[in-house]
């Protein structure tokens, strides 16, 4: 049975806060943030000439978490995203990877994770507040994993007060959603 409804104040689009594990100074630059949105597959059996019956999945998938945060001039949080997804596939040095996860070579010349391939993730915690600014759910994303950085736009004669914003995205295992952290 489902609990009755009490609170009848509507959820305020930017009473808000992002708390990344790894990236811990991104919180003040967020600027938007997603829910994402989940499916599961449906099974499908002939139920008669012409006729399908359809019954729930046994798998869930979900959205991405999209967040969108300002860039500051030093480039700071759009750098520490970076270097994160940089550390997971080694671009600029293929075996920082091996350094990264703690890596050790066995007796047959082969890389072996010992204990840190979860360095690569991170939990991510979204906090709605109340229209009071208290803390009212929290969104704990588990084993979250940057996927995609935006590019940066620059463009001579802007607006001094439009900020540069980025987006990043990031895959998760899954999401639950508590009363209390």
């Amino acid at each position: 049975m489902a609990d009755p409804i009490i609170n009848k104040s509507l959820l305020s689009k930017n009473n808000f806060r992002l708390l990344i594990d790894k990236v811990p100074n991104t919180e003040f630059f967020v600027k938007t943030v997603n829910i994402p949105g989940l499916q599961f597959t449906e099974t499908i059996q002939a139920a008669g000439i012409g006729l399908d019956a359809f019954f729930p999945g046994d798998k869930i998938s979900f959205d991405t978490l999209s967040v969108g945060f300002l860039v500051d001039e030093d480039l700071g949080k759009f750098k520490e995203i970076y270097d994160w997804m940089d550390n997971i596939v080694p671009v600029s040095d293929p075996s920082a990877f091996a350094a990264y996860v703690g890596s050790v070579k066995t007796a047959d010349g082969q890389l072996s994770a010992v204990d840190n391939d979860l360095n690569q993730y991170s939990d991510i915690t979204l906090v709605t507040n109340t229209n009071k600014n208290i803390p009212n759910k929290f969104f704990r994303f588990h084993d979250a994993f940057p996927i995609s950085l935006s590019g940066i736009e620059l463009e001579s004669g802007a607006d001094v007060n439009d900020p540069v914003v980025a987006t990043v995205e990031f895959r998760f295992t899954y999401y639950e959603i508590k009363a209390t952290s």
